[in-house]
């Protein structure tokens, strides 16, 4: 464990707590912050990065010495708020109601509809991977419905790496930095990576999926050579060893052209192949189905950075792959991360010092579909896509969303009736959420409420109920990964605004009204006790230590401490890493890693690809943004006051475009407006949007979109284009058009034609 530090202290008339930053608002990390508290006006003025937190280690983005603006806000949703659903969208309808009224109405509304309609018709909705995954989840359960939605096409946000890992190794794996060890660089067992691969990924703007993108920083620092993979010129990028610049949603042909050069070179570990894989001379078949040439050529690199990447790769005694979301949101999502484990498999880069390790959650936190077991089989298996897509499964058991929102439009076999949002905004984000079709799903809800910490543009066009959320550093959470768990409890002085609750203790509140039996709790503290169980600690012991270290061993394979039956291998159903699935050869899937072309491309849809010649992105992190939260922290949008769409400087200069120019960007379904970055850091003919946007400043009367629909890419997504397992999505290779609006639609004034 950590060594105990102070939690609270007085200094320069402040009063100062060290705690951790989650949601809301934040990001997926969970770092360390001190919090400076004025004595006098009980106001939060200044947070700082806390050195002794081993996650960040004093490291901290703009956002967060951004959150006193959010928690100070004035744009704060204070009390909860209900309206007549007759008046959705109408700012002037709400009025505010006690929590007690809130929450029976809540919950009268939604059994009421369970009666009429069936359980089975009651949704709820959550975010990203925050302080809010096991809260909906479970309220979901509770209500005796198997639906979580996030309406992201394709799942297509860490799912696919999940499944693949799952399948393929038998648990999610991240880059051995040294994070797992409470001493760090001097642990003896620990060896930095040789090399170290950037995928998909600018890590030190997403920090995502408990992965802190500092660790990659101090291990280049420290001599590991960095490979990145990336359309874009990101920051990880300019500092590379190698780029390998890929056509966007193609890294499937990137790695199996890596996996022709290690195989058909013999550069692959033999003994770790023979002793540790399955299926080792299928997946040289398979490589040899492929040209090494054609697959360079399809992805638009050049096949000497391919051999020397691979090579790289196979000299490094101590390998490992930082992997984005990028290589989530392609229709081949599977493939591409499957050929990568594949690689590092081969190499024996698994389970190693300095390699690919196993991250599971400490202590058997349950972050993911706690509760789900508990629902009778029968309604397990209304889970969307249950029976289509086995991969669901696998994991974090969420409904398959393109079909999702294929039944609420058809209500065959039934329709749904009532949903509760927690940490989700799917107006603004859900990766895919092609708002054309969402926006009228979600209409058709009878009830809806929102549980956010301020109005959103879901909440002023569609909900019925909003109930106020209280920010990371006004409530008790807790937070567990690999590396470790540490607790969060509101900071010492801090004057709350309002009456906000935390996700935790809504659901709590809730869970108790809908299904004690699945909420035997009291406290919200007591729920966390109980998640933390096994650790031996209660969450006050392990809020006083700052942080609570699980242990890390390497080649646990080796020693039996994968599998529940304790034999040595790895916990899949040969005890191998699996090249070649038996799972997936059981559900009639693609068995072994394969290379496959996005849905829309110049390959695929060559007449389309004219029409709409710039193959565009969306999703790229910006470190003063995190989705669609912080527009309106006037700081942060003050270093990016508008959208940007980078288009490289000689097209743009050919097409006569100047940075800040307002421009459409249009493909078959729907067109936005973005301002011109003209810029090298994106290729020839390539573009990239900016997600998440609406404009807070807008007036609801005159749009309560808040501007959605002018400047957002979800309207450009497209629902349907899942990849054959139900994962993945090609976000990341939207076909467009990109031309200049003339002075009129350059006006920015929301649109209210929807």
């Amino acid at each position: 464990m950590h060594k105990d530090l102070p939690t609270t202290w007085e200094e320069d008339g402040y009063v100062v707590t060290r705690t951790t930053a989650w949601s809301a608002p934040g990001c997926h990390s969970g770092c360390g912050i001190i919090c400076y508290v004025n004595k006098e006006t009980g106001k939060l003025e200044k947070v700082e990065g806390d050195p002794e937190h081993p996650y960040n280690q004093g490291h901290i983005c703009p956002r967060c010495a951004a959150l006193p603006d959010v928690v100070n806000s004035e744009e704060r949703l204070l009390y909860p708020m209900k309206r007549d659903p007759e008046r959705r969208g109408d700012p002037d309808a709400w009025e505010r109601i006690s929590w007690d009224e809130a929450l029976d109405l809540v919950y009268d509304t939604m059994t009421a509809l369970g009666d009429q309609y069936g359980k089975h018709t009651l949704q709820t909705f959550c975010g990203t991977g925050r302080d809010i995954l096991w809260q909906s989840q479970r309220l979901a359960y509770s209500m005796g419905t198997p639906h979580v939605e996030s309406y992201s096409s394709g799942l297509a946000c860490w799912m696919p790496r999940l499944m693949s890992y799952n399948v393929s190794t038998g648990g999610y794996m991240m880059p051995d930095c040294s994070e797992c060890h409470e001493d760090r660089y001097d642990n003896p067992e620990y060896k930095d990576p040789e090399v170290i691969v950037v995928w998909g990924n600018n890590c030190v703007a997403s920090n995502s999926d408990g992965f802190f993108g500092q660790w990659v920083v101090e291990v280049v620092k420290r001599g590991a050579k960095m490979i990145v993979v990336d359309p874009r010129l990101t920051w990880m990028a300019a500092r590379a060893d190698l780029w390998i610049q890929p056509r966007p949603a193609v890294d499937s042909a990137v790695a199996m052209a890596m996996l022709k050069v290690i195989i058909e070179e013999d550069l692959y570990d033999h003994d770790f192949v023979d002793r540790w894989t399955y299926g080792f001379e299928a997946l040289v078949e398979r490589s040899r189905e492929y040209d090494f040439d054609e697959l360079c050529e399809r992805a638009w690199v050049d096949p000497e950075k391919i051999r020397k990447a691979a090579r790289m790769i196979a000299a490094g005694n101590h390998t490992a792959v930082q992997l984005g979301l990028a290589v989530d949101m392609q229709r081949n999502g599977i493939g591409a991360v499957r050929s990568i484990i594949a690689m590092l498999a081969i190499c024996g880069d698994i389970d190693q010092p300095g390699g690919q390790i196993f991250t599971p959650e400490p202590y058997d936190f349950h972050y993911f579909s706690w509760g789900f077991k508990e629902l009778p089989e029968d309604v397990q298996k209304m889970v969307v896509g249950y029976d289509e897509y086995p991969f669901i499964r696998m994991g974090m058991v969420l409904d398959q969303p393109d079909l999702a929102v294929v039944q609420a439009e058809t209500e065959e076999p039934y329709g749904f009736t009532g949903a509760i949002m927690m940490g989700t905004n799917p107006l603004c984000c859900m990766s895919n959420a092609d708002l054309n079709r969402v926006y009228p799903v979600l209409q058709k809800l009878k009830f809806i409420c929102v549980c956010d910490w301020r109005i959103t543009p879901t909440i002023q066009a569609l909900a019925d109920v909003a109930l106020p959320v209280a920010m990371c550093v006004e409530k008790t959470g807790m937070i567990a990964k690999r590396t470790g768990a540490c607790a969060m409890s509101p900071i010492a002085g801090l004057d709350i605004q309002g009456e906000p609750k935390s996700d935790a203790e809504i659901t709590l509140l809730l869970g108790k009204r809908f299904n004690p039996e699945m909420f035997p709790w009291d406290t919200v503290e007591e729920i966390y006790d109980f998640l933390v169980k096994d650790s031996g600690w209660s969450w006050q012991d392990i809020r006083k230590m700052n942080w609570a270290w699980p242990g890390q061993e390497y080649r646990r394979y080796e020693k039996g401490l994968l599998r529940a039956d304790g034999q040595p291998g790895f916990n899949t159903s040969t005890g191998r890493i699996e090249l070649y699935s038996p799972f997936a050869e059981s559900i009639g899937e693609n068995v072994l890693p394969y290379y496959d072309e996005p849905y829309y491309g110049p390959y695929t849809t060559p007449e389309l690809y004219k029409e709409y010649p710039v193959i565009t992105m969306t999703g790229s992190r910006n470190i003063q943004f995190f989705h669609s939260e912080h527009r309106d922290v006037k700081k942060l949008r003050e270093i990016q006051p508008d959208p940007l769409v980078e288009i490289n400087d000689v097209w743009a200069k050919e097409q006569g475009f100047e940075d800040g120019d307002w421009l459409w960007v249009e493909d078959k379904i729907g067109r936005i407006k973005h301002r011109a970055k003209c810029t090298p850091i994106v290729k020839y003919g390539m573009a990239n949007v900016n997600s998440g946007w609406w404009f807070p400043e807008t007036d609801p009367h005159e749009d309560p979109m808040y501007g959605c629909w002018d400047v957002n890419p979800n309207v450009l997504s497209e629902l349907g284009q899942q990849g054959p397992t139900g994962f993945g999505a090609d976000v990341k290779a939207l076909l467009c058009k990109i031309y200049k609006c003339d002075e009129e639609d350059a006006n920015v004034k929301a649109s209210t034609a929807h």
